[in-house]
């Protein structure tokens, strides 16, 4: 047997070199005779007994590790790593950051432009989800999955709030035009027929919000799920929370504008009964002057306000599509035989 070995290291294997032995490792590469081991700290000479007889190679397994069980991952959803869920994620993640306020900016115009970019975002988002459902690798796991039924349900309801929204713009729209007439007229009688009209609207606007919040809130969820089918399910989910938050910030966001108009226009409306008569009496006074201004600010508002619900038409539309085409495509993966 061999007497106290030395621990050799040469970069790669580590060798046992026989304390009997006339050489001593001096660099990787050069061996030179040894003087004596009596020089060898007992630590050192101890630990090399503990590895006596060992040889390790970078790279092979821990045989310690070798007989563990290990998670066989199921090969029969996408990962986040496939390019479909990776994308849906993506536009996830960009819907999510997109601010529920217009940055503090109250005037029409930049919150116009916020609200078309919201639903610009919603739309993506369901553009992406289309592509994730047309997966054979993704429809045949929902099939029978229960919690899918409450997904298909949420987007019914998300599909039902858009087609409303739409409707009730549209509606908006016609009563921003006649309040501008009527504003431009001086009838009170006519602009105030126009402002109730319009604050109906905008009720039926902060019912929807509150509808698509509510959505948001009750996002269908999957416990006790495999791993790999959470996983979807998981993303599926988020997909219909950040479509509601979106959504219900969308409508109170037109109801915010919508109602800055009204408001610039019920100014308008107070003063309409003595502009001109002040106007007659003498156009140069302060205060028929301060009329004028809120009657043009007026006019103003209701214009940026009936032009920014007309920008939405395109951007509401296309939300409508993608949410109708989207529950199809999960009515027909849980419904094949229809």
């Amino acid at each position: 047997m061999l007497g106290v070995s030395e621990l050799v290291s040469t970069g790669v294997h580590h060798f046992l070199i026989p304390s009997s032995s006339p050489y001593k490792l001096n660099s990787p590469l050069r061996m030179r005779k040894k003087r004596s081991s009596s020089h060898v700290p007992a630590g050192i000479l101890a630990m090399v007994a503990a590895f006596r007889g060992s040889v390790t190679v970078p790279g092979s397994p821990n045989p310690s590790e070798e007989n563990k069980p290990r998670h066989a991952r199921s090969t029969s959803l996408p990962s986040l790593s496939h390019p479909a869920v990776s994308h849906l994620h993506d536009q996830i993640c960009a819907l999510r950051s997109w601010p529920l306020q217009p940055d503090g900016r109250h005037s029409p115009p930049p919150a116009g432009e916020w609200i078309v970019a919201g639903f610009t975002g919603i739309g993506r988002l369901h553009d992406a989800l289309h592509d994730l459902l047309r997966l054979p690798l993704v429809r045949d796991p929902l099939r029978p999955a229960p919690w899918a039924d409450r997904l298909l349900d949420a987007f019914l309801r998300l599909a039902d709030a858009h087609g409303s929204f739409r409707s009730v713009a549209l509606a908006l729209r016609q009563h921003l035009s006649e309040a501008r007439v009527a504003t431009r007229r001086h009838d009170p009688g006519r602009l105030s027929s126009a402002l109730r009209a319009h604050r109906r609207a905008e009720k039926a606007l902060a019912r929807l919000a509150s509808a698509a919040k509510d959505i948001a809130r009750h996002a269908p969820l999957a416990p006790g799920l495999p791993a790999d089918e959470a996983e979807i399910a998981d993303i599926l989910r988020e997909a219909v929370e950040a479509t509601a938050t979106t959504s219900a910030a969308v409508f109170a966001g037109v109801a915010a504008v919508s109602s800055a108009a009204e408001t610039a226009a019920a100014l308008a409306l107070k003063g309409s009964s003595t502009v001109g008569t002040l106007m007659r009496l003498s156009s140069t006074t302060k205060k028929a002057a301060l009329e004028s201004e809120r009657e043009t600010a007026a006019l103003e508002r209701l214009e940026e306000a009936q032009e920014c619900i007309e920008g939405l038409e395109k951007g509401s539309e296309r939300v409508l599509r993608s949410l109708m085409n989207n529950r199809v495509s999960l009515l027909n993966i849980l419904s094949p035989s229809l």
